[in-house]
């Protein structure tokens, strides 16, 4: 499912500001991806 070019851009603005408004959640979630990323890169080894 490919979205329209203006749907794409309205979400890409809506997570603009999300990311603007937000930067504690975004760290929490980055980090959280990157713990999980690392868990599974150990188990594959």
């Amino acid at each position: 499912m490919e979205l329209t070019v203006q749907a794409r851009k309205a979400r890409n603005e809506y997570m603009k500001n999300y990311r603007k408004k937000n930067p504690e959640k975004i760290k929490n979630i980055n980090k959280r991806y990157w713990e999980k990323r690392a868990v599974i890169s150990q188990c594959k080894n």
